[in-house]
C-alpha cells in the first residue's frame, strides 16, 4: 500500500509542478496587465491635470486683463470727474 501511494505521488508530482508553473505564468500576466492599465490611467490623469492647469491659467490671464482694463477705465473716469469738478469750482468763483 505504501508503495502504491509513493508511486502515485511520483506520478502526480510532475503534473502538480506543471500546474503550479502555469498558475504562476497566468498570475504574472495578470500583474503585467494590471501594471499596464495603471500606467495608462496615470497618463490619462496627468493629461487631464495639464488640461485643467492650462484652462485655469487662461482664465486667470483673462481675468487679469479684464481687471486691468477696468482699473484703467476707472482711473480715466476719476480724472474726468476731477477735471469737471475743478471746472465747476472755477466757474463759481
Amino acid at each position: 500500500m505504501k508503495y502504491i501511494v509513493v508511486i502515485a505521488l511520483l506520478a502526480v508530482m510532475p503534473a502538480l509542478a506543471d500546474w503550479r508553473w502555469e498558475g504562476r505564468a497566468e498570475a504574472r500576466q495578470a500583474v503585467a496587465e494590471a501594471r499596464r492599465a495603471r500606467a495608462e490611467a496615470m497618463r490619462e490623469v496627468a493629461q487631464a491635470r495639464r488640461e485643467v492647469q492650462r484652462e485655469m491659467c487662461s482664465a486667470h490671464n483673462q481675468w487679469r486683463t479684464d481687471f486691468r482694463r477696468a482699473q484703467a477705465d476707472l482711473a480715466r473716469e476719476m480724472r474726468q470727474a476731477r477735471e469737471e469738478l475743478r471746472r465747476t469750482v472755477r466757474s463759481w468763483r
